[in-house]
C-alpha cells in the first residue's frame, strides 16, 4: 500500500493482482472493493475507482499480461482479440456472481445474453449467423451460380 496525500494508491504487487482481475472480467468497482475493509469510507472507495484504473503499474501489468505490447501498437487483429477476450471474461464474471433466480426482467435478459454468447463461443460458432441465415445464404450463393429455369420460363421457351 502507498499512501500519497490522503489517497491510497497501489504497490506494485497490489497492482499485479488488480490488473488480473479486471482482466478476468471482474468491473472496477467489484476490485477495489478487494482492497478495502467492509467498513472503508466512500470517498477513498470513489478516489480508487478513478485513480487505480490508470495508475502506471496497473497499466503495466495490464501490458504484461495481455502480451506486452501497448494497445496503441497492436495490430487490428490483436486488439479486436484480446478486446473480445476481456468482453467474453465480463460476461463470464457476470454469471459467476449472479444467481439467475435473483435477478430481475433486464438481469435476466443480460444473463441470457451472455450465458448464449458464451455457449456460441464454447461451441466454436460465435460469430457466425445463425442455421436459417446460412441456409439463406448457400441458397443465395447456389442461384447465383446456376441458372435456375421456373416451370413459368419452360412453358414460354418451348413455344
Amino acid at each position: 500500500m502507498i499512501l500519497v496525500g490522503s489517497k491510497r494508491l497501489l504497490d506494485e504487487d497490489e497492482a499485479s493482482q488488480f490488473a488480473a482481475m479486471l482482466l478476468a472480467g471482474a468491473p472496477i468497482v467489484d476490485a477495489v472493493g478487494y482492497f478495502f475493509p467492509d467498513d472503508a469510507h466512500e470517498a477513498f472507495l470513489a478516489d480508487a475507482i478513478e485513480d487505480w484504473p490508470v495508475q502506471k503499474e496497473v497499466l503495466e501489468a495490464i501490458q504484461r499480461y495481455t502480451g506486452g505490447e501497448a494497445w496503441h501498437t497492436m495490430t487490428d487483429e490483436a486488439r479486436s482479440e484480446l478486446a473480445l477476450r476481456k468482453h467474453f471474461n465480463e460476461m463470464a464474471y457476470y454469471l459467476w456472481t449472479n444467481n439467475y433466480t435473483e435477478l430481475d426482467g433486464s438481469g435476466k435478459v443480460k444473463a441470457d445474453t451472455c450465458r448464449q454468447a458464451l455457449q456460441e463461443k464454447a461451441s466454436g460458432i460465435a460469430g457466425q449467423d445463425s442455421p436459417i441465415a446460412r441456409f439463406y445464404h448457400d441458397l443465395l450463393n447456389r442461384v447465383e451460380r446456376e441458372v435456375v429455369v421456373m416451370p413459368a420460363q419452360v412453358s414460354t421457351m418451348e413455344n
